[in-house]
């Protein structure tokens, strides 16, 4: 997929990923889940340089979060990215794609070893532990 646009939900920040492999992953993390009441859907376009901000960036706060930086749109709330400035590297909240929701395999969840007991979601699908070591039940 190419040029996939975004946008919060109240339309002030609009955003582009320019290539991405239409996947979706989960993050079973205490701060995703703290930060948006439950597992946070994403989407990985890597490098920034893959990413681009084509309206209200100035409209984006940042959370900064240990060795993170954590984006919100400041009008609506909404979470938009997870951001690793070492690294240079984006993870999106998946649902500001409706391209991407529309067609996505669910092929991950993270910090399975995390997840609290009294959710799950149906199907199989690669399981990561906190130190990225696969889960196998």
């Amino acid at each position: 997929m190419n040029n996939i646009h975004g946008h919060c939900a109240c339309g002030a920040v609009e955003l582009m990923i320019k290539e991405y492999g239409n996947f979706v992953y989960t993050c079973h993390c205490d701060t995703c889940r703290r930060i948006n009441s439950g597992p946070v859907l994403s989407v990985d376009p890597g490098l920034k340089e893959n990413v681009e901000f084509l309206h209200g960036a100035e409209k984006i706060t940042i959370y900064h979060d240990e060795d993170v930086e954590r984006g919100f749109c400041s009008v609506c709330g909404s979470t938009l990215f997870w951001h690793d400035p070492k690294e240079n590297h984006y993870c999106m909240n998946a649902e500001l794609f409706d391209d991407v929701i529309q067609s996505a395999s669910f092929a991950l969840e993270l910090f399975y070893d995390m997840k609290p007991a009294y959710y799950g979601f149906e199907g199989q699908r690669k399981r990561l532990d906190r130190n990225f070591q696969e889960i196998h039940e």
